[in-house]
């Protein structure tokens, strides 16, 4: 018979995936629940607690999970969150081995960010000059945006499919400006391109300036 672990003896994480189920469907109640209020009564208008009580929990679990308010803002255009794009859409992405493939999903995923997220991506757009809280949740925004092009740009120069003479730093710019929200906003809200039409020629672009022929 073994001997029981000492009171001091370190103890093995426990990871429940029912425990880890429930966490993503709260989360995801919690972000519905703050998109409705925060297209009703506006941002600055919406409280921690208004949140909680939509979504049916407390406020320090809502804390727990984003710490802030400008925190639940974030997570509404992070297309990693559970409000956003499928993740088994997120899973192909990091998959997938073709160059070609690799960026027709970016140019899904930025399409079905956008269209998910227009009003909060507006109140950033808009905001961000006058409010400094909201400014600082684009900037974390723009951060991470920026993050994930230089791990697509790596990717491709690391296979060799970058294009001949093009610069990492450069092509990461490119990206950058091409999946931006003010690039969607142009020709689908704008210019009136069906969304369809707008990640087509996203991929289309990227394809043309980012790799070999």
């Amino acid at each position: 018979m073994a001997e029981p672990p000492s009171p001091g003896a370190a103890r093995r994480p426990y990871h429940s995936p029912a425990r880890q189920r429930q966490a993503g469907q709260t989360r995801a109640r919690i972000l519905t629940a703050a998109r409705e209020l925060f297209r009703a009564a506006g941002y600055a208008a919406t409280t921690m607690d208004a949140i909680a009580s939509s979504a049916q929990v407390s406020a320090k679990t809502v804390e727990a999970a984003f710490g802030s308010k400008r925190g639940v803002l974030a997570a509404l255009v992070d297309p990693l969150a559970s409000a956003g794009p499928p993740h088994d859409l997120v899973d192909r992405l990091r998959a997938a081995q073709h160059p070609r493939e690799r960026l027709a999903l970016v140019a899904e995923l930025c399409r079905r960010t956008y269209e998910a997220s227009v009003p909060e991506f507006e109140l950033m757009r808009g905001a961000a000059a006058v409010a400094p809280e909201v400014g600082a949740v684009a900037r974390q925004v723009e951060s991470r945006r920026r993050a994930n092009q230089v791990r697509l740009i790596t990717y491709l120069e690391e296979g060799r499919f970058l294009r001949t003479g093009l610069a990492a730093g450069e092509a990461t710019d490119v990206v950058w400006a091409l999946t931006s929200y003010d690039m969607y906003r142009a020709l689908v809200g704008e210019q009136h391109w069906p969304a369809g039409r707008y990640q087509n020629w996203l991929a289309d672009i990227m394809a043309t300036c980012l790799l070999n022929t």
